[in-house]
């Protein structure tokens, strides 16, 4: 099982980490930066470096994500090693003023890439890859650096005046469980939100209050073409328990084009002794013309989960359940299908690869040698309703094992029938183990039973027989600091 919103680490993630500063109500985390610059500062004249990361290597082996051993284009069994480095060094100027940035190395680029191709000095050809004794840094084909070296993606600064915190810059967007907003700060994690903005945020007493605009698309300097935002958020937060709304509005004004969108979020966490639970509701509601010609669309979608978590020690339990919305016709105006953020890791397999996948007709380096034509679900758990109970043991402190069950079912059927409801079910068994400070490996194990939705699934052209169980797993081999 990968590491999912409601299972928590076997270390503990204080909120000075990346992942637990990201992972607070935005309006909270005023009072825990201006506590990290006065705790970290050195005198007024001189500025200081806290830092924060990690480098990862993950490793997947799938067999088979085409669902199929029947089909002509069914890939079979297939892995991959990748990297990820990622540094979040702060660089704290005083006790009022700090700046903070987030750089990945590497991300994302496999083992083994790029191989580095000598020449026969005597004939001027390529020697071939298998005598190659190095891999060098992606580059293009022209040998410029990619960007796959080097992305600063996120950059922003915090004052904290007599009033309340000042923030602004290109900065990590993270809510509640990470349903609609996720910042993607986990080694599992593969995007993050990330926005542009501009925000205040005060404490009065237990309240925070929060509110910001956002720039989400320039456009044309001189035109009225821009994707704008505003933000605001309320959280109470005790000792035990806090409850909170976000609340988000997108606009476009252009004369010729106008689109507007509200994104209404309700959070609450509590903690019991042993025992904590949170809910997490939200609503999309829209409409206007879209960038790619679609005109008069309406938008409407509705999601929301609820977690709770028992943890006295050696044995530990959970649950989690939620619903997004579908779409009956989804080539009509109205869109009612509501989508959960990709970095919600709910699985291995469902709602977090493509499937089913197949292999291309012809195989080249943009589709890597895998066609998702024929995928029914992709990255992300949308038109869903999933139920995910889950036990776990931990042995000592260095050694935990967890089994989780995660059964999920069409939340709307199309009108236009395509197969049945029930996208099936997956059984996840993970055991983690950090033997040493800042080192831990997890390996996760996963069998993934299709239900008709898949099983049932015909196309002219791709085919059919998507019915096979598949099994995989997944290594993650990380060092923290």
């Amino acid at each position: 099982m990968t590491p999912t919103p409601h299972a928590r680490p076997a270390a503990p993630r204080g909120p000075w980490s990346a992942a637990g500063r990201d992972r607070l109500p935005l309006a909270a985390r005023m009072g825990l930066s201006a506590l990290l610059c006065a705790a970290a500062a050195a005198p007024a004249s001189a500025a200081e470096v806290a830092w924060e990361g990690y480098y990862r290597v993950r490793g997947d082996f799938f067999n088979t994500l085409s669902l199929s051993d029947t089909n002509a284009a069914a890939e079979g069994a297939a892995w991959t090693m990748n990297h990820r480095a990622r540094l979040r060094p702060g660089l704290l100027l005083s006790d009022k003023v700090g700046m903070f940035t987030q750089i990945d190395l590497l991300p994302f680029v496999n083992w083994g890439d790029q191989p580095v191709v000598t020449v026969d000095p005597l004939t001027g050809e390529d020697i071939p890859v298998v005598y190659s004794d190095a891999v060098g840094p992606p580059t293009t084909v022209e040998g410029g650096v990619t960007a796959q070296n080097v992305q600063i993606t996120r950059l922003w600064a915090e004052v904290q005046t007599p009033v309340g915190q000042v923030r602004f810059g290109r900065i990590p967007n993270h809510w509640g469980t990470g349903m609609v907003f996720n910042a993607g700060n986990e080694a599992v994690d593969e995007y993050g939100d990330t926005v542009d903005r501009a925000q205040f945020t005060a404490k009065i007493k237990q309240i925070y209050l929060m509110g910001g605009v956002e720039n989400r698309n320039e456009g044309f300097v001189a035109e009225k073409d821009d994707y704008r935002a505003v933000v605001a958020s309320v959280v109470y937060q005790g000792e035990k328990a806090g409850v909170g709304t976000f609340q988000t509005y997108r606009f476009r004004n252009d004369d010729s084009q106008k689109y507007t969108t509200w994104i209404g979020d309700l959070w609450a966490h509590a903690e019991l002794g042993i025992a904590e639970a949170d809910i997490e509701l939200a609503a999309i509601v829209g409409g206007g013309d879209l960038d790619d010609g679609v005109n008069d669309l309406r938008q409407s979608a509705f999601g929301g989960n609820i977690q709770v978590a028992i943890d006295p020690g050696t044995i530990r339990a959970g649950l989690i359940t939620g619903f997004a919305t579908g779409d009956q016709d989804p080539n009509d105006a109205k869109f009612k299908t509501f989508s959960y953020d990709p970095d919600f890791n709910i699985s291995l397999f469902l709602f977090e690869e493509p499937m089913p996948v197949l292999k291309p007709a012809v195989s080249n380096s943009d589709n890597g040698g895998r066609s998702t034509a024929a995928a029914r679900t992709g990255a992300a758990l949308s038109n869903a309703l999933f139920l995910k109970p889950r036990v776990g043991w931990r042995f000592n402190e260095q050694l935990t094992v967890d089994a989780s069950y995660l059964i999920a079912t069409q939340a709307k059927e199309q009108l236009v029938p395509t197969g049945g409801r029930s996208y099936g079910s997956e059984a996840n068994l993970a055991v983690r183990y950090e033997p040493f400070p800042h080192f831990w490996l997890q390996g996760t194990g996963a069998v993934f039973m299709p239900g008709k939705y898949f099983t049932e699934f015909t196309d002219p052209e791709l085919g059919t027989g998507f019915n096979k169980t598949a099994i995989g797993g997944r290594l993650l081999t990380t060092v923290e600091f």
